[in-house]
């Protein structure tokens, strides 16, 4: 009985231990990296604990002026050849939003999703999109074609648009 038990015994405690381990490094981490990362952009601790910014950083804009609204999902986006499927574009897209008014991003989603897939399905269809790899002018173009169809929805709110990650995958 103990021959089939110890087995699941050490498995649960190895787990436990290995989480544990996995939570503590975490949180470990992300307090120097946070640490390092507000000395790093220009925030001073005063010595009681509560940091404050000061002004200037790099190129004199606070860290906390933009936030980012990630996309819930990544696009996929055929490229069509002749009437038929060549490959497809997976894009991660992130919008970087003005902190002022980011409350009500996530609510514009939908909306924002669609322009966008029509606006990479019209530059697929140019032939952008597989060509984004090689040429940077083409990334830059693309980029700046989704900041167009975001700030037509979003208004001046929209900052920039990131392109996080590109794969393409050929048939």
């Amino acid at each position: 009985m103990l021959q089939k038990l110890l087995p699941v015994i050490i498995i649960v405690v190895a787990g436990a231990a290995g989480g544990g381990g996995g939570f503590f490094a975490k949180t470990m981490m992300s307090g120097k990296a946070s640490n390092a990362e507000s000395s790093a952009h220009g925030e001073a601790d005063d010595g009681h604990g509560e940091k404050k910014a000061k002004k200037g950083g790099h190129g004199g804009e606070d860290a906390s002026s933009s936030t980012y609204m990630k996309f819930s999902r990544q696009f996929v986006v055929p490229v069509v050849h002749n009437g038929r499927p060549k490959s497809m574009v997976i894009l991660d897209i992130n919008i970087e939003v003005d902190s002022g008014e980011s409350e009500g991003v996530y609510a514009l989603e939908p909306r924002l999703r669609d322009a966008f897939l029509a606006r990479l399905m019209a530059l697929s269809g140019e032939g952008m999109l597989p060509q984004m790899l090689e040429d940077m002018d083409k990334l830059e173009y693309t980029k700046m074609a989704l900041l167009d169809e975001s700030r037509k929805i979003m208004g001046d709110a929209a900052l920039d648009v990131l392109i996080l990650d590109l794969g393409i995958q050929n048939y």
